[in-house]
């Protein structure tokens, strides 16, 4: 699958009519408020030169530079995710308490689980589709929010530990929302790697209830 970096510069080449590696200023501003409101103009002019796209023939920006500056390392680990992370972690904590052998066919089977194009498939045509309850194919804080906390109070619940806080739910939507569908909206992919974040933290919480662990 194609970075979405990759297939933002490549629809940026198709206004690049001049081949030079800028596009109009207008233009831009024009689709970046169509997808985030919210944002004034000004705000995007400060974060033109901030990515140093301004250094371009009048009324144009630098698209290549825009591009590398948004897709820092910090959206690449929106991309990912935190679900493999969290299985790492995971791993490592558990093998204080359990054998590693046991530890490690644990986890690989949640892994595998949260690998499948079974769980893929569930999460994209049945989840996702319950939570999208405006229907228009993309997830808010606001729709996935319930979900979320329910998965953390039932991973909290099992662990008698305390219940999550708004913070924290806000956190785990956070750190799965892309830049695919604007800042504050979540795509099926997104939604797939959140699912698994919060599948592995119930996951993590069941171990003391697993007889691969405890038998």
């Amino acid at each position: 699958m194609a970075l979405l970096s990759d297939r933002v510069r490549e629809a940026f080449k198709t206004w690049d009519t001049e081949g030079d590696g800028t596009i109009t200023k207008t233009g831009l501003i024009r689709l970046l408020r169509k997808i985030a409101p919210q944002v004034a103009e000004s705000d995007l002019e400060l974060l033109f030169e901030a990515a140093g796209a301004t250094d371009a023939p009048p009324g144009s920006v630098k698209y290549l530079e825009f591009i590398t500056y948004l897709w820092s390392d910090d959206e690449a680990a929106r991309a990912r995710g935190l679900w493999e992370e969290a299985i790492r972690k995971a791993r490592e904590k558990s093998c204080r308490t359990w054998p590693p052998d046991k530890v490690a066919c644990y986890w690989d089977e949640v892994e595998k689980r949260l690998k499948s194009e079974q769980y893929i498939d569930h999460v994209r045509t049945k989840m996702f589709v319950q939570v999208d309850q405006d229907q228009d194919g993309r997830v808010s804080f606001e729709e996935a929010k319930a979900l979320i906390c329910k998965s953390l109070s039932c991973a909290a619940d099992l662990t008698k530990a305390p219940g999550p806080t708004r913070d924290e739910v806000r956190l785990a939507f956070d750190a799965h929302d892309t830049l695919v569908e604007g800042r504050g909206r979540m795509g099926v992919e997104e939604f797939v790697n959140l699912a698994r974040y919060l599948q592995v933290i119930v996951a993590e919480a069941m171990q003391g209830f697993s007889k691969v662990l405890t038998a």
